[in-house]
């Protein structure tokens, strides 16, 4: 997808999603034609549009825009760490993460839990990552 003009990235898009252009237009509160123009190449989404288009199709706005994808940023951050470049409540940008199929439907089936769900499936998987890292340090 990543040579595709931005119409055809979105109609591949929202094919792969299996959304109509009139689904698609009622959440950017527009008709159909109008993201049918998009589509079609007559006319281009503004930036508070696309915002809204990369995360229905839970895409980096790069993707969209860009002929390459977004590399991942791989930053880890361990519970009670403080960042130091944050001073007189200065706030860090949010860092953008591409996921890959596999963490997206993570995250989709995750939602769905009860939040007590969520702390048991938590709990689960941090006991599954310690063990792993035991059985590699046996090896």
């Amino acid at each position: 997808m990543s040579e595709l003009l931005l119409k055809d990235k979105l109609r591949e898009l929202r094919t792969r999603m299996h959304y109509t252009q009139n689904k698609v237009g009622q959440y950017l509160n527009m008709t159909r034609q109008g993201y049918a123009h998009y589509e079609a190449g007559l006319r281009s989404p503004d930036y508070q549009t696309l915002l809204k288009l990369s995360k229905l199709y839970q895409v980096d706005i790069n993707e969209l825009i860009n002929n390459h994808t977004t590399p991942i940023i791989h930053d880890v951050v361990h519970e009670n760490e403080i960042f130091s470049s944050q001073s007189n409540n200065q706030k860090l940008p949010p860092r953008v993460i591409q996921l890959n199929a596999d963490e997206k439907k993570l995250f989709n089936l995750y939602s769905k839990l009860s939040d007590l769900e969520k702390q048991e499936f938590l709990l689960l998987l941090e006991n599954k990552v310690r063990d792993s890292k035991k059985t590699d340090v046996k090896k």
